[in-house]
């Protein structure tokens, strides 16, 4: 789909895209774009070949918006700049801008067959052939924001918080609309299978950990495993899996043994500077001054 994107933004006239950066998650591709328009108005058929949820991230000096038919005005309500878009695959959807200078955008491919079976959510899929534009959820959006800022990432956070962000962001869209203080209470893990899980992520540092992988070993579904997990622990498994790599780093650095670009290697950073940003916001302080503050 995003190739498919790609060359229509390229080749739309009075759009020039400046960056595009993509990852996948959990089976969905993920890509955001940054692009600057021409004044004036203009139409670009965005009409998507998969099922698409488009998130509008910002737009500068005048507006984007979606619409169904080349000349008929959007019949949303909503004002705001930001706001989401979902079209099912082959719905005719043109973007129209109106004197826009500058536009950033998030776009998120879906399979739905595929996805019910990996997140072990039943999926409505005549809800999934309905499209909706311009609607706005705060809780999509800030997931859409977080998928968008590690796409421009290079690597730099571990796989399990994208499978994370994309499984939320998927089940969040699939109950848009739906009373939310209905859902049941979600319970904990059984012993057995929190103590595999802890002890998976622990072994495993170094090389990474996918949400499938934990669902896997503690026989649930990759959302009934994350949500009972949180239960148990009060955090959700990419946080408590970060804590264990920072607590291995302190114990490397106490040992002196290894230098903190080997440490950032051996405890799954992506770089020194990874661990180091990492380290700061959950320690307070560097590594290097907490080495030296336990030195001294």
């Amino acid at each position: 789909m995003h190739e498919n994107s790609e060359f229509k933004l390229k080749s739309a006239h009075g759009v020039q895209l400046l960056r595009r950066d993509a990852r996948n998650w959990n089976g969905v591709a993920v890509s955001v774009a940054d692009m600057l328009c021409s004044p004036g108005r203009a139409w670009h058929d965005i009409t998507p070949p998969q099922d698409r949820m488009a998130i509008v991230l910002e737009q500068v000096g005048g507006r984007v918006e979606p619409r169904t038919k080349k000349d008929q005005p959007s019949q949303s309500n909503w004002l705001g700049p930001q706001y989401i878009d979902y079209a099912p695959a082959g719905l005719p959807v043109w973007g129209y801008t109106d004197n826009i200078r500058s536009f950033r955008g998030a776009d998120f491919a879906f399979d739905f067959p595929s996805l019910e079976s990996t997140l072990g959510e039943r999926i409505d899929l005549q809800q999934t052939g309905t499209p909706h534009l311009q609607f706005f959820d705060e809780r999509i959006i800030r997931i859409g924001s977080l998928l968008a800022a590690e796409c421009t990432r290079p690597r730099d956070v571990s796989d399990l918080y994208g499978d994370s962000l994309v499984a939320a962001l998927v089940i969040d869209f699939l109950r848009f609309g739906k009373d939310r203080t209905e859902e049941k209470k979600q319970g904990t893990l059984a012993p057995w299978q929190l103590h595999r899980a802890k002890e998976f992520m622990e072994a495993n540092l170094s090389t990474g950990v996918r949400l499938r992988d934990l669902a896997e070993i503690t026989r649930l579904s990759q959302s009934q495993f994350g949500r009972a997990f949180k239960a148990s622990t009060g955090l959700a498994p990419h946080r408590w899996q970060m804590n264990l790599r920072i607590i291995r780093a302190q114990q490397l650095l106490l040992d002196g043994e290894l230098s903190l670009a080997q440490i950032a290697l051996v405890t799954g950073f992506s770089e020194q500077s990874h661990l180091t940003r990492v380290f700061r916001s959950i320690v307070g302080v560097s590594p290097g001054t907490w080495q030296r503050d336990r030195r001294s």
